[in-house]
């Protein structure tokens, strides 16, 4: 039974912990697929971000595509780990249930371009 209130996007989007007193922030994985309840991510360990534990409330910053009006943003969301599962590789899913989220400047410097950001912009407003 699918209990989703919200659709669903399947966008793969680069996911970091917000960067805390001086240290950079770190790369935890990349989006499954983005709501505006929840999202699912592929999170990564080798790429040094701990894996929340069920129940625990977390920051996350979603990178977004590049906007020629307004530069690079994240969506910045505080969320709660809902459901997490092993998947092959060491890597793991963390399905988040979001609470709070808001568009803040983004620290990053890539480049890449992501398809349907009208699709992505419209689900969020």
């Amino acid at each position: 039974m699918d209990r989703r209130v919200d659709p669903r996007l399947e966008l793969q989007l680069p996911c970091h912990l917000p960067a805390l007193r001086g240290r950079s922030r770190v790369l935890v994985g990349v989006t499954a697929n983005i709501s505006r309840g929840g999202l699912l991510v592929l999170w990564d360990p080798k790429e040094g971000g701990k894996i929340p534990k069920l129940g625990e409330l977390i920051d996350l910053e979603v990178e977004l595509p590049a906007n020629h009006a307004y530069g690079r943003k994240c969506l910045y969301c505080q969320a709660t780990a809902v459901r997490i599962a092993s998947v092959d590789g060491g890597r793991t899913t963390v399905a988040f249930q979001i609470h709070q989220m808001k568009f803040r400047n983004s620290g990053s410097s890539r480049k890449e371009r992501i398809e349907n950001v009208e699709e992505f912009e419209h689900l969020l407003m």
